[in-house]
């Protein structure tokens, strides 16, 4: 979904993307090789390490930036062309699922676009305490402790009301992607 993405974005004179929780730079990777101007941010300094690595082994640049999205992006208002996160901004409460939504929307420009895949099912091999409607921590896993909505289909539309809905679709059967055009 990131290539054709990134191939969207290419053909419609689309530069400047930000991927919003790009851990090791796979996205990263596959968007500047298309010639895209790309900015990565991430929480973590060992993923945006990963990602500097993959990026000088493939001769590609891209701007990272060490941030959490659950937290005021540091960027300026209608600062990007377009953002993509991936199976990220689900992690936390709705609140604050919310604000992240928001910021998003502030820092993509009128007419920008959004790809967004977050999660409709919780894994079934892990046991989970619901902490509020449809979020739950995770007792065991990966992702042990660490809050996740988990969003109903009419969700995403509602969550960025300020974008036009290109595309809401299922990715196999747990993950719901939307696309999105800014107002």
């Amino acid at each position: 979904m990131v290539i054709e993405f990134a191939a969207r974005l290419k053909a419609a004179g689309i530069d400047k993307v930000l991927d919003i929780g790009c851990g090791s730079g796979r996205h990263l990777v596959c968007m500047a090789q298309t010639g895209l101007s790309v900015y990565g941010l991430d929480n973590s300094p060992y993923g945006l390490r990963l990602a500097t690595e993959w990026l000088a082994h493939e001769s590609l640049q891209a701007r990272l930036i060490l941030a959490d999205a659950r937290q005021k992006l540091p960027f300026p208002d209608n600062a990007f062309d377009a953002v993509i996160s991936t199976q990220v901004i689900h992690h936390a409460r709705l609140a604050t699922v919310q604000a992240t939504a928001r910021e998003i929307a502030r820092i993509v420009r009128p007419g920008g676009l959004i790809l967004i895949s977050v999660p409709i099912k919780k894994h079934e091999d892990e046991d989970f305490l619901e902490i509020e409607p449809n979020t739950f921590v995770p007792l065991n896993g990966s992702e042990k402790g660490l809050p996740h909505h988990i969003f109903q289909e009419n969700e995403l539309p509602e969550l960025f009301p300020s974008f036009e809905t290109l595309d809401i679709s299922l990715r196999g059967t747990v993950v719901l992607v939307y696309m999105g055009r800014q107002n």
